[in-house]
């Protein structure tokens, strides 16, 4: 399987996901504060701003069409939302880790809970919201992956350097 490729797990899986190939390394900025979601090695979940906080680093698998799994690459812990609807980081592969990932037309995407139908969110201080609270509505849920080291998420292109574009761009002979 090359890179970009997606691979489909069975939705019921509550198993290990590592004998399945992940999507490349991603992090998820949010468009509310401009936090990147982190999974924390105590399984708190939250919005960091360093570029570079190793525990903003996630993989994505696919496990139906539409439908993620998100895990901490440093924390080895899966995003999961429980049933009042707030975000924790679990080492076990549970019903409450599966999300609904959908591409928006402002062209972010959105992470809403299989289980409960309420999205991800990080508030403006990087706190994470109650899934209750949070609604289509709000900057709080929408979120752009970006690459990381070099590793592009699916519909994601290389980056460009600012510099050339504007010389390729407008430059007349």
């Amino acid at each position: 399987m090359s890179e970009g490729d997606v691979m489909t797990l069975p939705s019921n899986s509550q198993g290990d996901l590592s004998r399945h190939e992940p999507r490349a390394l991603t992090r998820l900025h949010c468009l509310n504060g401009g936090y990147q979601l982190r999974i924390m090695p105590d399984g708190s979940v939250s919005g960091g701003l360093l570029g570079n906080d190793p525990y903003d680093i996630l993989r994505r698998w696919a496990t139906n069409v539409g439908e993620v799994v998100l895990m901490g690459e440093n924390t080895k812990k899966y995003l999961a939302m429980n049933k009042k609807g707030r975000l924790y980081g679990t080492l076990t592969l549970n019903d409450e880790c599966y999300f609904l990932e959908k591409y928006e037309e402002n062209h972010y995407n959105t992470y809403r809970s299989r289980n409960y139908q309420w999205f991800v969110a990080l508030k403006k201080n990087g706190k994470p919201k109650l899934g209750p609270k949070a609604d289509l509505s709000q900057k709080s849920v929408f979120f752009l992956p970006r690459s990381v080291d070099g590793h592009h998420a699916a519909g994601e292109t290389e980056p460009q350097d600012q510099t050339d574009f504007c010389l390729n761009h407008y430059h007349t002979e």
